[in-house]
């Protein structure tokens, strides 16, 4: 079965006033939109900027340029004597007491509160749109659910 010639197309509120004006003003709605067709598919896209050699070649230059400039600030960097740090103070050198101890479950890592178990799953919960309708996936039990909205 040969395809249809026949279309259905859903238009944005902005492009649709836009289509009523003239359909409003006088020019039939087919002819506009074959008209509309016709010249979308005869429009050719522009041809992307090819360097030239000369291009290439004064990017090249500029770009060594710049190399030159930043090689010799670093060397004028590296023969500025530096600052000495000040003496790390001796006395935060004390071993952790048991006060600064994190108490940790023996089994594992720490049990998540209500509000970060459910934080978690609504980021591992991905919503996807499929021709208009919200699809939610959301992870259930061994397998995944698909729910349509």
């Amino acid at each position: 079965m040969p395809p249809s010639p026949r279309y259905t197309v859903r238009l944005p509120p902005a492009l649709d006033a836009q289509v009523q004006a003239r359909v409003r003003a006088g020019m039939p709605f087919a002819v506009l939109i074959r008209d509309a067709l016709s010249a979308y598919l005869a429009d050719t896209p522009p041809t992307p900027h090819v360097p030239t050699p000369a291009d290439t070649a004064d990017t090249v230059q500029a770009l060594q340029e710049q190399l030159a400039a930043l090689t010799q600030r670093v060397e004028v960097l590296e023969q500025q004597p530096t600052r000495r740090r000040p003496p790390a103070d001796r006395r935060a050198d004390t071993p952790p007491t048991g006060a600064d101890a994190v108490a940790r479950p023996a089994g594992g890592p720490r049990k998540l509160t209500r509000r970060q178990a459910a934080a978690l799953r609504a980021k591992r919960q991905v919503v996807t749109w499929d021709h208009g309708r919200t699809q939610v996936i959301a992870p259930h039990g061994r397998g995944e659910t698909n729910t349509t909205i």
